[in-house]
């Protein structure tokens, strides 16, 4: 029978933790991603970016990250949403 050291099981255990798959957020009603904006509004995705940029300056929006499903994985997505 083969020793298990302690430093593999560590290392187990983060390899465990690391390979759960990540599950996305629920993005709350009112947010909304640079992608959807563009086509909301029939704007190219470059002076999208330009406006909500000068919006957060100007404290008319406000940015936030969200996990959600792109194309096969799960990542990160800024989202955008207008301040009362």
């Amino acid at each position: 029978m083969k020793k298990v050291t302690a430093e593999q099981l560590n290392a187990s255990a983060w390899a465990a933790a690391l390979a759960a798959p990540q599950t996305p957020d629920e993005v709350p009603e009112g947010w909304h991603t640079a992608k959807e904006l563009s086509a909301m509004l029939g704007k190219a995705g470059p002076t999208i970016g330009t406006l909500l940029s000068r919006a957060i300056a100007q404290g008319k929006c406000e940015r936030k990250d969200f996990r959600i499903v792109s194309g096969q994985i799960t990542r990160p997505i800024p989202h955008y949403k207008l301040v009362k």
